[in-house]
């Protein structure tokens, strides 16, 4: 498993968001990557959420499965009623380290770290002003020597390009 991150916004103001964990079609690109680590530790663990992976196979590397949820669509791990997440004790990196998002670059040479400005905390002066801080902080452990093989394996972990990401800066993930 790997270790959860500090996280840039509190769960109070989270909780209080209308966005994250929602999106505009079933097959987005930012929905909740799991590596197979991830996913296992949701499969097995004493967590009875009443989320689905898109991938059937068990213990495999999948994003999670979107849901029909008002006007768009949720991830299957998100309850609607309170705003929290059934999982989030083991919640994938992906969404520990959110805002902040991997991307290829827009003609995929390049892979980018940044922040996803869909998210309203972004907006707020106190969050803002610890934004760089934190991308840098992200951009250090991506570059870890496991984490980013570990990307390399399972590069599905990289969103396409999204212009609406700001404070972008390329990722080393050395050689494959």
């Amino acid at each position: 498993m790997l270790p959860q991150l500090p996280q840039l916004i509190s769960s109070e103001i989270c909780l209080d968001c209308p966005v994250c964990c929602r999106f505009p079609e079933k097959q987005a690109t930012l929905s909740p990557f799991f590596f197979p680590s991830e996913r296992e530790l949701v499969e097995t663990s004493h967590i009875k959420a009443k989320g689905s992976f898109r991938e059937p196979a068990m213990g495999a590397a999948s994003k999670a499965q979107l849901v029909s949820c008002g006007h768009g669509y949720a991830c299957s791990f998100f309850n609607p009623e309170d705003h929290t997440c059934q999982i989030y004790e083991a919640r994938p990196l992906d969404c520990s380290m959110y805002p902040a998002v991997i991307m290829h670059s827009a003609d995929r040479q390049k892979v980018f770290v940044g922040a996803d400005t869909k998210c309203p905390a972004l907006r707020r002066p106190d969050v803002a002003a610890k934004l760089k801080e934190y991308l840098d902080s992200i951009q250090r452990y991506l570059e870890s020597t496991a984490l980013s093989s570990l990307i390399r394996q399972y590069p599905q972990f990289i969103s396409e390009f999204q212009e609406e990401v700001v404070e972008v800066r390329e990722l080393s993930l050395g050689k494959a």
